[in-house]
């Protein structure tokens, strides 16, 4: 039998903490040696967040841009693109890389990696940033670190549960040891990452609140009160970006009990959805189940309540209890057909979750929030202390 260890850099489980929007009044100076700092996000975008942070750092004042090695499948389109698909061979590819780093490298003061990404495979390039003088931050999303064999070893519930597995341990402990060697500051984007990602920050999803909203205002659903199932259509979105680490076939199971009560009610499943187009169909939409196993909340959450819909997502009790204003409904695998059930057959419970979602996320996750969060976590990088004009 083949024994699955945990990488040796892998942080034993701890308490995440949530990070915390800046108090009201507080504000942090964008400027750095008198000019604004210069910050790079790069190089693949893990749900746009690339690009999202680094617009929410120019709404705070400072010059940053996103670099991506690719055009996403939705159409997203970074700051900076080096699209390495137009070369057909490695060499190609390399030479393309090796000129990114030639072109950016000396352009930022900060450089903000995603996913265990560099400007070059094996981030090679990011000794050669640090001599530069340049502050590196690591900034994990899932699998690239996530220790399954400790997910699965202490948790009910996790994304690694039904996974068909795809991580690479050896892989995952080689992104550990650099980001242990060289980050000046390490973050991650969901709370069931802090297992696996020693001397890490929780730093919030980020999007621009008012693009869902006004979708939300500009498509409203027709007969909100009579949306029960029987007297009118409920629509159930879910997005399976991976189906086994969602929960997918539980949702469609789900789906299909409730039919036999409920034979309005329609599952409209989110794939390759360009991202224009998001908002508008999330619109159309009246329950948003995310994710059955994680423990936390995606960002298919943040632009359903954004939207004000009513939100379903599994939420570990540990992790529930650190945010108890948050407006959505947990369920798991074995409870998803009752809380389905339930919200199916109360559009007024729906309505009131949903009325709830566009302050939360307004709190937590806008850009005009989280720029300036992300700026005071760059200021605590030594040699980025705020300073005057």
């Amino acid at each position: 039998m083949v024994r699955h260890e945990a990488p040796a850099t892998i942080a034993q489980v701890r308490h995440p903490v949530l990070s915390e929007p800046l108090p009201p009044g507080v504000s942090v100076s964008p400027l750095h040696h008198g000019r604004p700092l210069r910050v790079l996000h790069g190089v693949y975008e893990l749900a746009g967040q690339g690009m999202m942070l680094a617009r929410a750092l120019r709404e705070a004042g400072c010059d940053a841009r996103a670099l991506s090695y690719q055009v996403a499948w939705d159409a997203r389109v970074s700051d900076i693109v080096v699209d390495l698909d137009r070369h057909a061979t490695t060499f190609g590819k390399g030479v393309a890389m090796s000129t990114a780093f030639a072109k950016w490298a000396g352009a930022f003061d900060v450089f903000h990696f995603h996913f265990g990404t560099s400007f070059l495979p094996r981030r090679i390039d990011i000794p050669l940033l640090k001599a530069m003088g340049k502050k590196i931050v690591f900034h994990f999303h899932g699998c690239e670190v996530r220790n399954r064999a400790h997910m699965l070893a202490t948790h009910r519930l996790a994304t690694c549960t039904e996974c068909d597995p795809f991580c690479r341990p050896p892989h995952q402990a080689r992104i550990l040891a650099d980001q242990q060697a060289h980050a000046d500051l390490t973050f991650y984007s969901t709370l069931d990452l802090a297992d696996s990602v020693p001397n890490a920050k929780n730093l919030p999803l980020a999007i621009e609140a008012g693009r869902w909203e006004a979708a939300s205002r500009a498509h409203p659903l027709p007969d909100p009160d009579r949306r029960d199932g029987v007297r009118s259509p409920v629509v159930i979105a879910h997005a399976p970006t991976n189906q086994l680490i969602k929960g997918t076939p539980h949702v469609i199971a789900a789906i299909e009990r409730l039919k036999a009560e409920f034979p309005r009610v329609e599952l409209r499943m989110i794939e390759r959805q360009p991202w224009a187009e998001m908002p508008a169909f999330l619109a159309g939409c009246d329950i948003l189940v995310d994710q059955l196993m994680m423990g936390w909340y995606g960002l298919l959450s943040i632009e359903g309540m954004a939207e004000g819909k009513a939100v379903v997502t599994y939420l570990r009790d540990e992790f529930a209890v650190l945010r108890p204003e948050l407006p959505v409904v947990s369920a798991e695998p074995l409870t998803l057909y009752d809380v389905l059930r339930d919200l199916i057959r109360d559009p007024a419970r729906r309505a009131a979750l949903g009325a709830r979602g566009p302050a939360y996320v307004r709190r937590y996750h806008d850009t005009g929030v989280v720029g300036p969060q992300l700026l005071a976590e760059y200021r605590s990088i030594p040699g980025l202390e705020e300073s005057p004009a």
